[in-house]
Parts: C-alpha cells; sequence; structure tokens
C-alpha cells in the first residue's frame, strides 16, 4: 500500500425524521449540538452550486463530527433524503477526510471502481463573526456498488467555520468521534473493498476488520454474529447498514450514571464500552468508549 490518503473519518451521517425529537434525544445524551445549517452543493462536476433542500445539526469535536440531517422545509422534502427515510431513519453516510481528494479519486478509480469525481459542497454557517459560507470539496465512492450507505471522502476548504471551539466542549466528556461501524454480510468482499477506500490495511479479529487511522478513529466492519455482541438492541439497519457510531469518553461511570439519572436505556459490553441501542437514538446505536479504547 502507499502512503495513506485518508486519514480518519471525518463524519457519520444520521438521518432523522423529527429534528427536533432527535436533537432533544443527543443532547439529553450529553452533547452540544451547533445550530440548523442548510445545505447547497452540486451533484455533478461542472453544475452549480444550489440549495438541496437539506441541512444538519452536528455534535463537534476537535478534528471530526456527527452530523444529523434533516429536510430543511417539510413541506417540500430533499428527494435524496426521503430516499434515505424510506429505507431506514438511521446512518447512511460515512466521509473520510483527504487533504489530496484527487489522490483518494485516481486510487480508486484504478482498482476499476467508480466515484462521482470531485464535486463541491458549501453550507452557511453561524459564526461569532456573522453568517460565513463554508465550504467542501468531496468524491463520492462507487455510487452503484455501496448499498450499505453514501460512502465518501471530504476536504475542508474552510475549517475555521467548522471546528468552532464553543461547539466542541459536552457535558459527557467525549472528546471524539472515535469509531463508525458497519454491518455487513460479507465479511471478506467488503473488507477488500474498503481496503481500497481507505489504502489501509485492517486488523482482524473474530468477526471484525478494523482500519486505524493516522489521525483519528477507526472505521469497524463487522458480521451479524460480532454486531449481537457488540451492538446489544433490537433494532439494525438492513444489511449491509451503518449500525452505530462511537464516541471517545473520558468518564465512562460518570456517563453510566447520566444515562441513569435520565432514564436512557444502555448496555454495557465486556470491552467497558456503554450502548445506547439504536432504538433510543433515532436508528443508530451510539457507544461511548473508554479513553484506552481504539
Amino acid at each position: 500500500m502507499s502512503e495513506p490518503d485518508i486519514d480518519s473519518i471525518n463524519h457519520v451521517g444520521i438521518v432523522a425524521r423529527d429534528l427536533a425529537a432527535t436533537s432533544a434525544r443527543y443532547e439529553a445524551l450529553g452533547f452540544t449540538l451547533t445550530p440548523f445549517s442548510p445545505h447547497s452543493g452540486a451533484w455533478k462536476p461542472g453544475e452549480p452550486v444550489q440549495r438541496l433542500g437539506s441541512g444538519n445539526r452536528c455534535v463537534m469535536f476537535g478534528r471530526n463530527y456527527l452530523e444529523i440531517l434533516a429536510n430543511e422545509d417539510a413541506a417540500q422534502p430533499s428527494a435524496r433524503l426521503e430516499g434515505y427515510l424510506r429505507h431506514h431513519q438511521g446512518g447512511h453516510i460515512i466521509c473520510f477526510n483527504s487533504e489530496n481528494l484527487p489522490s483518494v479519486e485516481r486510487r480508486i478509480t484504478d482498482s476499476g471502481l467508480k466515484t462521482s469525481g470531485v464535486l463541491p459542497l458549501q453550507r452557511e454557517i453561524d459564526t461569532p463573526e456573522g453568517v460565513r459560507t463554508a465550504k467542501f470539496e468531496r468524491a463520492q465512492f462507487a455510487p452503484d456498488e455501496s448499498p450499505e450507505g453514501y460512502i465518501q471522502a471530504a476536504r475542508h476548504l474552510t475549517p475555521q467555520y467548522i471546528y468552532q471551539p464553543r461547539y466542541t466542549g459536552h457535558e459527557n466528556g467525549c472528546t471524539e468521534l472515535s469509531s463508525g461501524y458497519v454491518v455487513v454480510d460479507d465479511l471478506r468482499r467488503f473488507r477488500e473493498r474498503y481496503e481500497v477506500y481507505t489504502g489501509l490495511r485492517p486488523r482482524l479479529e473474530e468477526g471484525a476488520a478494523i482500519f486505524d487511522f493516522a489521525l483519528c478513529s477507526r472505521l469497524v466492519l463487522m458480521d451479524t454474529a460480532r454486531a449481537l455482541r457488540d451492538l446489544p438492541g433490537t433494532l439494525y439497519p438492513p444489511l449491509p447498514g451503518i449500525a452505530a457510531v462511537g464516541f471517545r469518553c473520558p468518564d465512562v461511570p460518570a456517563q453510566a450514571q447520566r444515562l441513569r439519572a435520565r432514564r436512557i436505556p444502555f448496555a454495557t459490553t465486556a470491552e467497558g464500552r456503554l450502548v445506547v441501542p439504536a432504538e433510543e437514538a433515532s436508528g443508530i446505536a451510539v457507544v461511548f468508549e473508554p479513553l484506552e479504547k481504539r
């Protein structure tokens, strides 16, 4: 493998039917959320940037984040989000971070897979100095061959508008989006495809392939048996699917007390992780991971 051109999971995106209810739930979990921010972008290279009908609120950290997407106007819903919601509510996007998108695109197309090309994306962001336009570049991977979700890489062109310190502190003390979990029906096939996507070789465990990134975070591909063990609950996405997102939590016992006080159901795994099941978090399991876990 050549020098990696992807260094982390930049964000995981979940699609919510009811943004107000989902926001309230994640605030109850101890997260600070950004204000709503509408999306604009282009779907093909060379097309103009236009409003997309969607927007987000985010759980921000210093280097990555969780994105909660919803329709900007319920009376004029985004066709893209409505398509996601017909499939299921929950995890639909994994976006890797790259400072060299042309290298990523070239590497993937050289492998025989298609990409969307490098496309512009932007959204309006409230800053202490007023509203500013945050700009990105993105490239979607294998649009017709990624049934697990919208898998892409992005480069932030204006990171100062995204990673605002006023939004990166959280009551629960979490410091990072540390893991994305994808449950698959053919672990070897998906492992080989994500080796192409990431340019990395994974660590192999029973029922799982784990991609550790240089900057921060990890991606965990797991089979159903591993998911039933590590992600206890009753709601899972259709296979293959993005099933959970993990957060680095420096004080797991305190977070367990917080969840109990707020009557939010959770399970504790043998490795000391807390798992709020997907049915309690708008369709995606939320995992609080001790600092020493990668």
